[in-house]
């Protein structure tokens, strides 16, 4: 049986890639508004900037997870 640490990292992972792709997709909404004109697409980079960053910090998580092991 695997240790319910490598399940966490394994879930990590797949909630923090699910997510980025959601994102991209569409399916979820920015948190921030956009600050700018509709017309350039950094004010909308920066409104994506939470709800993404959240998602590849989940992905990081599970990386770390999963690499780090405990020395028994």
């Amino acid at each position: 049986m695997k240790p319910p640490r490598l399940l966490a990292g394994w879930l990590c992972i797949a909630i923090g890639f699910a997510l980025v792709v959601l994102l991209g997709l569409g399916a979820f909404d920015p948190v921030a508004a956009p600050v700018g004109p509709a017309t350039s697409i950094p004010p909308l980079l920066i409104a994506m900037l939470p709800s993404v960053g959240f998602g590849i910090a989940m992905f990081a998580v599970g990386v770390w997870l999963i690499t780090t092991r405990k020395n028994k």
